[in-house]
Parts: structure tokens; sequence; C-alpha cells
């Protein structure tokens, strides 16, 4: 593995440190406000609170900044599965905020999600910009792309419709249509970094001016949703609970786009192993470091 594939690794992994650290920041400020949520103005209080602005800056602006990195030197089949790496940060900073110690369930959790972190590291499956550009050309990967971002943003529509519909799982169902709406951000990302420099230089074609126009669109609109959605999720739901859920289609999109969308073929079977494996393994990681019971949640 050369400098260039390592440090696209690296960046994935810290990139997904300050995303959930700052989201950390963000529910500790949300617990504080939950005793009197009927009040209104709830996300006013938010907007102006110190530390809820510093989570958003070393979550949304830091976490960005190196998941960006990520997907500009490796692509997007390893960077969302290494973004994962946070969900360690997030489940030992859950427990420190309630004075809790880590139980033997999340302790395998934070082991399974190092191997797994380690898999995708192994499997070398990255994806260039040349090959992002050349993909964009093709007729029939834009319209595996146009029913890929469909399909997304349907998903993302029925769980929002369901978190309307449901008391009990509303905090749940929210944070699982955010993880649709990453899944498009995930994808969106590449062909924006792929056609930045040409759109800019006055240098793309029609079609190429048109997909980062759409790229920039729908990581504008994700990126303000997300956050915005996360709020209300946190307001009835533990941080360390609904978030490792929605990595489940965060995880799994990655595999989609690099065999579906991208239609690549892996250089060997041990490439295909260790991205298979390393997806199961965040996943299974995720969701028992996200087992332990919720805590006191706001009136609706």
């Amino acid at each position: 593995m050369d400098l260039h594939y390592l440090l696209g690794v690296s960046c994935g992994i810290f990139g997904g440190l300050l995303n959930q650290g700052g989201q950390l920041l963000q529910k500790k400020v949300v617990n504080d406000i939950r005793a009197d949520a009927a009040r209104n103005g709830f996300m006013r209080r938010l907007l102006v609170h110190p530390l809820w602005l510093a989570g958003l800056v070393v979550g949304l602006g830091g976490g960005t900044a190196g998941y960006m990195a990520a997907q500009s030197l490796i692509g997007p089949a390893l960077s969302p599965g290494l973004m994962a790496s946070g969900l360690i940060l997030l489940a030992v900073g859950s427990v420190r905020l309630n004075h809790e110690q880590l139980n033997r369930g999340e302790k395998l959790g934070i082991a399974l999600m190092v191997v797994g972190i380690a898999c995708l590291g192994l499997s070398g499956l990255s994806i260039g910009a040349a090959q992002v550009r050349l993909t964009l050309a093709d007729r029939a990967a834009q319209v595996r792309i146009a029913v890929f971002t469909a399909c997304l943003f349907l998903c993302c529509l029925v769980s929002r419709l369901l978190a309307l519909r449901s008391k009990d799982r509303r905090g749940l169902l929210t944070a699982l249509g955010n993880g649709f709406l990453a899944c498009l951000s995930d994808f969106w990302i590449n062909p924006f970094l792929a056609l930045i420099v040409l759109v800019l230089a006055g240098r793309g074609s029609f079609s190429q001016n048109f997909a980062f126009g759409m790229a920039a669109v729908i990581l504008a609109f994700t990126a303000s949703t997300i956050t915005w959605q996360n709020q209300i999720a946190f307001k009835y739901a533990q941080a360390s609970n609904i978030i490792p859920f929605a990595q489940v289609p965060i995880q799994i999109s990655p595999v989609l786009v690099y065999f579906f969308i991208f239609a690549l073929t892996p250089p060997d079977l041990l490439a295909v192993i260790s991205i298979l494996a390393g997806t199961l393994l965040t996943i299974a990681a995720g969701f028992l470091l996200g087992r332990r019971p919720e805590t006191a949640l706001i009136p609706d």
C-alpha cells in the first residue's frame, strides 16, 4: 500500500472521530435542555449555545474536512466504513456523560470495530477521480445513479413519515432517515470533488456541469437537513443508541456503489472478503455499542 492510500485511510478514521465527537457535544447540550424542551424555541436555544456551536464546528466542519480528504484520496468504497471509527468515541463519551462504565458488550463492540476498520483498510478498494469522471459519462451508469439516488430519497421519506406516526421509535426512525441522506452525501461528494476543478476552470461539458450542480445542491440539502434532524432525534433517544442504527445503510451503500454504480471488479478474492467482513463487523460493532438502555426522554 502506498502513502497516498494510507493517508486517505487515516483521514477517514480521523474524520469519523471528529464527526462523532462533535455530535457528542451537541447531544450533551440537548440533554441539558431536555427537561424543559416543551418550551418554545428549542432550535433557537441550541443555535446560541457555545458548546453546541463548538460541536457543530468540530463535527460538521472538522469531520467533513477529514471525510472530503478521504474521499478525494481513496474514493467512496472505503470512506464511509472508516468514518464508523467515530462510534468508538461516541460510545465511550456517552458512557462518561452518564458517569457509568463500559460493559462487556460495548468492549466487544470496540474490539470488533477495530478489526472491521482494519479489514476495510486492508481491502485496498479505492476509486480515483478519473474513474468517477469516466463513470459519470457512461449512459448506463447515469441510469444506475438516478435509480440509486431516487431510492435513497424514497427510503428517507418513508422513514420520516413513520417517525411522525411513532412515539416510541421517533428518534430511531429519524436517525434512520438521516442514514439514508448520509448515503446520498457519501456518494455525491465524489462527483463534486472530481469535477470541481474542471467546472470552475470553465472546461466542463454540459453533463459535467449538470452533475456538479446536482452534487452541490444535494450536498447542501443533506448537510443542513441531517444537522437539523439529528437534534430532533437527540430529543427522543440517546446518541449512542440511534447513530449505530443509522450506520446500517451507511455501511451497506459503499458496497453497492462499488459493485453496482461503478461496476468495478476487485483486484482479488481477498479484497472482496476484506470489504464484506469489514462491513459486517462495523455493523455488528455498532449495534453492540448502541445497546445501552435509554435515559429518560422528553415528553412529546
